[in-house]
């Protein structure tokens, strides 16, 4: 098997090219996940398939990936903020915000994490305490928001002290952001 080659000496070295730029073209079944979580490029960045528009930017954010529906999401996409903040803007089911938040308190506690009540919009939010060992605690709060076609939640991993001033205004460009969707 090793000795017979794939191609003879008389298949013209073009023949050959050709083949090999029509294999390349042959889409990867790894990525075919990704066309299928639907998203088109829009003015400020991206829109799915399920209307939800997530623009590149938000505050001091930079959309960082986008993310696929799955049975309790409609589609997403993760940002990235100053000194390790990560966001997480999802889109649910009309009506089915309030229990996403609930799920979401439950699985935290189920996981041994510590819920904090906070001040300021974090307030406003379910909030966990997910490291405490090192000098910055590591907090991460949820916030869910009812639309007119659709339900949204906000997640938000920050430390403190160092970043509570920057979670107000993060905060209020996602929610800048989720006002324009409807």
């Amino acid at each position: 098997m090793f000795g017979i080659p794939l191609f003879r000496a008389r298949t013209p070295p073009a023949a050959v090219m050709m083949l090999c730029m029509a294999l390349a073209a042959v889409p990867d079944p790894a990525k075919a996940q990704d066309d299928e979580d639907g998203w088109v490029s829009d003015f400020e960045g991206l829109r799915h398939f399920s209307g939800m528009r997530c623009p590149d930017v938000v505050g001091g954010f930079l959309r960082s990936k986008a993310l696929g529906a799955d049975s309790d999401r409609m589609a997403g996409c993760i940002y990235s903020g100053e000194d390790g903040m990560t966001a997480v803007l999802r889109q649910h089911l009309l009506g089915t915000g309030t229990a996403e938040a609930r799920k979401y308190m439950k699985n935290y506690k189920a996981s041994g994490f510590r819920e904090i009540a906070l001040t300021g919009v974090a307030q406003s939010g379910i909030s966990f305490v997910t490291r405490d060992w090192t000098q910055a605690t590591q907090c991460e709060t949820l916030w869910h928001f009812s639309g007119k076609k659709a339900d949204y939640t906000l997640w938000l991993t920050y430390s403190l002290p160092g970043q509570e001033t920057i979670v107000g205004p993060a905060v209020a460009a996602f929610t800048k952001t989720l006002n324009r969707q409807n």
